[in-house]
């Protein structure tokens, strides 16, 4: 599969406005970080395929079903975090992924309404960039990755 970062939008900020709106997303994360405890979260490991990030990226996860970042950090290929423990209550969510470029002051933004089986303790969460957006027929919109569990 060819690894690129076709199927994300792709958008470029103003130096004020990518500055206030990555300190409004560390502070939203930091909240949800800080609500809570380590007695009632759950290590996570995703790992990312077919995408070449910008060097030096960061990488944003949003969670639909929570309506909160869940991640903001340096983008690797593998990642590990702490996740509220409730996530695994129903194991479907769809996230929206955002790789920023801090020096060009731009992100790649990949946004769906196909929801996936993501939140299984014990599991690993892979995530397949697609290399364009495609056709779903179960849902009727586009999307631009998969995920799978190992």
């Amino acid at each position: 599969m060819v690894k690129s970062m076709n199927a994300f939008n792709h958008q470029y900020f103003d130096e004020k406005d990518f500055l206030l709106i990555q300190a409004d997303l560390k502070k939203e994360y930091s909240l949800y970080l800080n609500s809570f405890e380590k007695d009632n979260s759950v290590q996570v490991t995703f790992n990312f395929h077919n995408v070449i990030p910008p060097h030096e990226a960061t990488i944003e996860l949003y969670s639909h079903k929570i309506s909160n970042y869940i991640y903001i950090g340096p983008y690797q290929s593998t990642i590990s975090f702490a996740v509220k423990d409730d996530l695994f209550e129903d194991s479907l969510d769809s996230l929206t992924i955002s790789i920023v470029d801090s020096e060009n002051r731009s992100s790649y933004t990949i946004e769906q309404e196909k929801v996936f089986e993501v939140w299984k303790k014990g599991k690993v969460v892979d995530i397949w960039f697609l290399p364009f957006r495609k056709y779903d027929e179960e849902t009727g919109r586009d999307i631009g990755y998969t995920v799978s569990l190992s």
